[in-house]
């Protein structure tokens, strides 16, 4: 006796396709050439992706303060910099203003949690667009040769973050 019908197989192979689709997003990223921009962080220095990747692998984070999974990361994203501050990567936080945030809302925050690691705002979100970022968090990885290696949709962990750093700066430890 044939159990599934064949409108339930079709529904089970879209299913199992769009799964596929959204694990790519979540995951994916990779030899896609990570689109040039530049900012002024908040500690007034320019960051300028075509520089820093000349001699540091990039570690971008899209964010907003009243974004629970953003707030939520951070930490992790702190204790993976004091674990890779010596090595030739730079972790950016780019907040992306949405609703009634503001950038001091931003800067608060850091100053609250103590974090370290370099942030900037994308003002206009031009950044995020050319990222085509649709959902908060996404951190890119970028390597030194300006492609995007690996991307994370959600809240990243301290471990995946230094994992995907030693493979973009060529560590054994990776």
């Amino acid at each position: 006796m044939n159990l599934v019908s064949r409108p339930n197989r079709r529904h089970a192979a879209l299913v199992l396709v769009l799964s596929g689709i959204i694990l790519l997003m979540a995951c994916g990223g990779s030899g896609q050439k990570a689109r040039d921009f530049e900012v002024v962080q908040f500690d007034s220095e320019t960051f300028r992706l075509s520089e820093v990747i000349k001699s540091h692998a990039v570690v971008l984070n899209f964010w907003y303060p009243s974004c629970p999974p953003c707030r939520e990361e951070m930490p992790a994203i702190e204790a993976a910099w004091q674990e890779l501050q010596d090595e030739p990567v730079r972790i950016l936080g780019l907040y992306v203003p949405q609703g009634f945030d503001t950038e001091q809302d931003a800067r608060d925050f850091i100053e609250e949690l103590g974090l370290t690691f370099d942030f900037a705002t994308d003002r206009l979100a031009r950044i995020a667009e050319a990222y085509e970022l649709e959902l908060f968090p996404k951190t890119y990885f970028i390597n030194r040769e300006g492609e995007v290696v690996a991307t994370h949709i959600s809240i990243v962990e301290k471990d995946e973050i230094i994992r995907q750093v030693r493979a973009l700066i060529g560590d054994p430890a990776s």
